[in-house]
């Protein structure tokens, strides 16, 4: 009996036995590597954004600086006054390492933080926030498990303390993945109770197999848009950095790509995405309130990463097109309201780096599209991030408030002053 047993699962245990072995032999650490560090920086695949090993590798990079530029879809807009593309082309001491595609929003960010908590140690960020976000359903689970990996979970349930942000970024993630084959970790933690030393070993092994796995696949990412879209664009630029010299280039740049449309959207994007659908669009979005709405919780789990690791992070507020909010019937002042209550929760504990550009998106050729920045919006970014990230900042000064973790305040829409 055993003899037959091990003729039909031998083969099996052996070749598992053997992709163990192969893995743990892999190093979790990898020399640094410029050119596919700048490749990984600007790739946008859901690889690179939810591989640990490639995210390392460049934060880690001592000699040559990338900061972690999180985000959403904003980052795919390209165009010469892009970050990366203006880093590139003036020589700047950062490179942003683009974090964000679509759908992501800040529990989509904490957990992915999780992965590079050294890498965040007193270090620079830089953080778009979009209104958008703040739906009455919060994060849509099918993007949060897109975007997830699984080491993602383990490096959390690792350093849990029982602390009123680890049990509601436990209570999130159930609510995101129920049927995770971490359930069980997250439902003691969600309920503010203690792993175990035998689970924790266990979340240990997972974690490591975990890590070695990702150094294994780092180098399938895919996608190359150094090359092909910011080295191009980096070439076109005017050889010496002159603002006024630059805005009057956004400006054409955006008079060129815009004709086809009342709304200063790009051709190509209005064609796609607009064109075919536009009467019904009309109006469409006067009832949309960003004012009630999960995100708020899930960005102070985003604010306390920041906070424990001493990330000296600035925030952009960005706009959106307002000759498509005029059409689509979105409410001006329960934008303006949104993003005076984001504000709030920043600047009341201490985050007062913040670039809210949310009252320009009237300015000519600001926005690339409906709701992303691009040429002129890109260039006021970049002003002011750029300044950030290459003088000196005073260290911040946070002070958390678990207040902001509560139903009352995710649903309030009575904003306190900010006396």
């Amino acid at each position: 009996m055993f003899k037959r047993l091990w003729l039909i699962f031998g083969p099996v245990l052996v070749a598992i036995g053997l992709v163990i072995t192969v893995i743990f032999l892999v190093p979790t650490t990898q020399s640094h590597d410029l050119d596919a560090e700048k490749r990984a920086a600007t790739s946008l695949t859901p690889i690179v954004f939810k591989n640990a090993a490639l995210k390392r590798q460049a934060l880690s990079d001592k000699q040559h600086r990338f900061v972690p530029f999180f985000g959403s879809s904003e980052w795919q807009r390209f165009d010469e006054m892009h970050p990366s593309v203006l880093a590139e082309g003036y020589h700047r001491n950062y490179r942003p390492f683009l974090l964000g595609l679509k759908g992501a929003e800040s529990l989509t960010h904490y957990f992915g933080m999780q992965q590079i908590k050294q890498q965040l140690k007193n270090k620079q960020a830089v953080f778009v926030i979009s209104p958008q976000w703040f739906i009455r359903e919060g994060q849509f689970p099918g993007a949060f498990e897109y975007y997830y990996s699984g080491d993602q979970a383990y490096h959390f349930l690792q350093n849990v303390t029982g602390s009123v942000a680890d049990r509601y970024a436990a209570q999130r993630f159930l609510k995101m993945m129920p049927e995770s084959s971490v359930r069980q970790y997250m439902e003691k933690v969600a309920h503010g109770k203690a792993l175990s030393a035998f689970e924790l070993r266990q979340i240990n092994l997972l974690e490591e197999l975990s890590d070695r796995e990702d150094s294994l696949f780092a180098g399938l990412q895919t996608g190359n848009n150094f090359t092909k879209r910011v080295q191009p664009r980096a070439q076109k630029l005017p050889q010496s950095y002159n603002v006024t010299t630059l805005k009057a280039r956004a400006t054409r740049l955006g008079e060129e790509q815009t004709t086809n449309n009342p709304f200063e959207i790009l051709n190509s994007f209005y064609s796609k995405r607009v064109k075919r659908d536009l009467p019904k669009l009309k109006d469409s979005q006067k009832n949309f309130n960003y004012l009630k709405s999960p995100e708020y919780g899930d960005l102070q789990l985003v604010l306390n990463e920041f906070a424990k690791n001493k990330t000296d992070v600035m925030f952009v507020i960005p706009p959106v097109n307002t000759h498509w909010q005029a059409y689509t019937g979105l409410n001006a002042d329960m934008y303006e309201k949104t993003v005076e209550k984001i504000r709030y929760q920043l600047q009341s504990q201490g985050f007062d780096q913040i670039t809210d550009l949310s009252k320009r998106g009237s300015e000519p050729y600001f926005m690339q599209d409906t709701i992303h920045l691009g040429w002129n919006g890109w260039l006021a970014f970049d002003q002011r991030v750029n300044h950030f990230l290459t003088t000196h900042q005073a260290t911040p000064n946070y002070h958390l408030n678990n207040h902001f973790f509560t139903q009352q305040w995710a649903q309030t829409e009575n904003i306190p002053n900010q006396d």
